[in-house]
């Protein structure tokens, strides 16, 4: 009897257990339909609370970004319509004609360096595109490196080899990001040699001395890389005739525009005509061959800009 109590009493204590368990519990309905709108209550709820505070972080970015846009354009103005020139004048009138030239260069790179730099911003804001974009970035990056550059070179006069030396180097990265630019556009190197195979053999063949020379180009994979390897041996050639002429800058023994037999400069123009030459002659025919396929797209002001590079 006594063992039949104790186990009835231990029974009767774990379900009393389980009781104050339940009562502590928050109350779960059984209706599943009533938990559910309980659960979107209290979602709406959270969502009313916190929609002020995003509203008033939105509003707070907002108008900072448009205090901040502002104290910016009005410094710009005010150096652009006001202290660069003043300083111009100022230089002009006491015959100080390299400051004058200086100040008045400044002008237009801070015009042209918030344009070129706004539209690199709205590339990375709208950066859906980034296998396509981040060439046309560095392209874009030619205006202030190029700007700057030269509003350099015109009071850093010791240093301007120097810094000259990095536009240049800039330049061949910017020839071998449009050649890619281009590839990317027509949907990277192996569609692009798929389209190419199904263009007229036309644009493989050469003109006048250079079919003896180049002989004719396979449509399809080896045009494209004859096209891209044609342009991106000046970029090679470039940067290693940037670095002889610092070398030989530093030494003492480069004179540009002497075109004497012994001068470094005359065989250095030869070999970059050569390369410069080979280079826009193979930049035109990949583009002619997909001149159709690239109309969506239009970039001949792009490859003008190229050209323009390649040629000085």
């Amino acid at each position: 009897m006594n063992r039949q109590h104790s186990e009835h009493s231990d029974a009767y204590n774990e379900h009393l257990l389980y009781a104050q368990q339940i009562e502590d519990e928050p109350l779960i309905s059984e209706n599943p339909q009533e938990a559910s709108s309980n659960n979107t209550n209290l979602i709406s709820n959270s969502i009313d609370e916190e929609q002020p505070q995003r509203r008033q972080t939105k509003f707070i970015k907002r108008y900072l970004s448009l205090l901040i846009t502002g104290i910016i354009a009005l410094s710009l103005i005010g150096l652009v319509f006001v202290l660069l020139p003043y300083y111009a004048v100022h230089a002009a009138k006491n015959d100080k004609w390299n400051e004058t030239l200086y100040w008045t260069a400044g002008v237009f790179v801070l015009i042209a360096v918030p344009v070129s730099v706004h539209g690199i911003i709205l590339h990375l804001v709208n950066y859906y595109m980034p296998q396509v974009q981040k060439y046309v970035i560095r392209i874009l990056f030619m205006v202030p490196i190029f700007a700057i550059q030269a509003w350099f070179s015109l009071f850093f006069h010791s240093a301007a080899q120097y810094i000259r030396a990095f536009r240049e180097l800039y330049e061949a990265f910017v020839l071998s990001s449009f050649v890619y630019y281009i590839i990317e556009l027509l949907g990277g190197e192996d569609q692009l040699a798929i389209t190419l195979r199904t263009k007229d053999v036309k644009y493989g063949q050469h003109g006048f001395i250079f079919k003896h020379i180049f002989g004719e180009w396979q449509m399809g994979r080896p045009f494209m890389i004859n096209c891209k390897y044609g342009v991106l041996q000046y970029v090679l050639v470039k940067i290693i005739a940037t670095i002889v002429v610092i070398v030989l800058s530093s030494l003492g023994k480069f004179n540009a525009g002497d075109w004497s037999w012994d001068s470094a400069y005359l065989y250095l123009a030869i070999i970059m005509n050569f390369s410069i030459g080979y280079a826009l002659y193979c930049l035109v025919k990949l583009y002619i061959a997909t001149k159709e396929d690239l109309k969506e797209w239009n970039p001949v002001w792009k490859f003008l800009c190229i050209k323009g590079i390649v040629s000085t």
